[in-house]
């Protein structure tokens, strides 16, 4: 998916409430870095750094453009 961050961090300035699904790098037993997909409530943006700050569990992850499965609306906000 391509990532706008520009157009994201408009989006969320107009109060626009959105979910990303994003891939997360984790390590398997093997030592071996295998990825799962999450999704979380899109905090905020960091549009010069171009990495999208996401909720997951009450922490903050820091998802990387590349990572970006989909960015939905958040109708559970």
């Amino acid at each position: 998916m391509v990532v706008d961050i520009s157009d994201i961090a408009a989006r969320l300035d107009a109060d626009e409430k959105l979910k990303l699904t994003y891939r997360f790098p984790v390590r398997s037993a093997s030592g071996q870095v295998e990825y799962e997909t999450r999704d979380g409530k899109l905090l905020d943006v960091a549009e010069e750094a171009s990495i999208l700050y996401v909720s997951h569990n009450g922490d903050v992850i820091w998802v990387k453009p590349e990572e970006v499965v989909a960015l939905t609306a958040d109708d559970d906000a």
